[in-house]
């Protein structure tokens, strides 16, 4: 493609890409939709992803609720949706409601709002990966059902890998953590699959070669008063639920990934106690089905209750 902006192709079609998704485009799109259903409820979230967490997790607290979901494109993008919308002169931000998640930087210097959710652990992400999801799974996709010591003793092994995981990450979430705090650009693409964060086995994860320094890359150095304070205001954060989410994801989808070849073994020492192997589609465990299985955020339900 020719590139008639200046700068390299790559960023005039990033440059594209991002107009389409600008807070102008959406007040747009949001017009639009005015348009079509002129009182229906908006729920603005940060991606597409959410669409489908959310709505398990709605429709546990008002089935009958009825609403249009509304991405934008990332967290920075819903604030300047929210802001956008506020300097509207007309109703347009009547019935619409945003959702966001903490991360490492809260509401990032925004206003807090009564129109604005915002999860207590660091992504909705964080909620999906835990023993208690894991048990239903084993009872229903996994066929562990009326095996309640088996059950035990694999969410007593996800436990144990899923701490070596927070283990092995702790140092590229405190890199990351120092980079959104000081409000640091990264230079690189976080990881988005798991063998770059790390090696994952049912007994056993091992950190990769690649440093925290190689994937979470900023220019920037904090002063050591910097890095000190935000070390210590790191090492308070509960790894479970305050480290990045989608890492976590990744190691539990790649987690569920051995324990489906696990469970279609014949020879499988995990699953030995259990008459016959079964097979167990890991393309059918999403994010929806995670959440369905998940417990609520604290104060969604009170967030949810008070939409009208």
């Amino acid at each position: 493609m020719n590139d008639d902006g200046g700068g390299t192709p790559d960023a005039y079609i990033a440059k594209l890409r991002a107009s389409r998704k600008s807070p102008a485009v959406l007040k747009v799109k949001l017009a639009m939709l005015r348009g079509h259903s002129p009182g229906c409820f908006v729920f603005a979230f940060e991606g597409d992803q959410d669409k489908a967490v959310y709505f398990q997790w709605i429709r546990r607290i008002r089935p009958d609720l009825v609403y249009e979901p509304f991405p934008c494109d990332g967290k920075k993008q819903v604030f300047l949706f929210r802001e956008m919308l506020d300097r509207d002169l007309g109703d347009l931000s009547s019935r619409v409601y945003f959702f966001i998640d903490r991360d490492f930087d809260d509401f990032a210097g925004y206003p807090e709002r009564e129109n604005t959710f915002m999860t207590e652990h660091y992504s909705v992400e964080n909620y999906l990966v835990s023993a208690d999801v894991l048990e239903e799974l084993l009872k229903d996709e996994f066929h562990c059902h009326a095996e309640p010591k088996l059950r035990a003793e694999l969410m007593a092994l996800f436990e144990a890998r899923f701490s070596d995981f927070l283990q092995v990450t702790k140092e590229l979430n405190k890199r990351l953590f120092i980079a959104r705090r000081m409000k640091y650009r990264l230079e690189k693409n976080l990881p988005d699959g798991i063998n770059q964060l790390a090696t994952v086995h049912p007994k056993q994860v091992a950190p990769t070669a690649s440093s925290p320094e190689a994937i979470v890359i900023f220019g920037e150095v904090p002063s050591k008063e910097e890095e000190e304070q935000l070390t210590e205001e790191f090492s308070k954060l509960d790894p479970a639920t305050r480290y990045r989410g989608k890492f976590n994801l990744l190691f539990f989808m790649k987690w569920l990934d051995l324990l489906c070849s696990e469970r279609r073994d014949a020879a499988s020492e995990l699953f030995a106690s259990l008459e016959r192997p079964r097979a167990v589609n890991i393309q059918s465990i999403s994010l929806g089905m995670l959440a369905s299985k998940a417990g609520l955020p604290r104060g969604l339900s009170e967030f949810i209750a008070a939409v009208q």
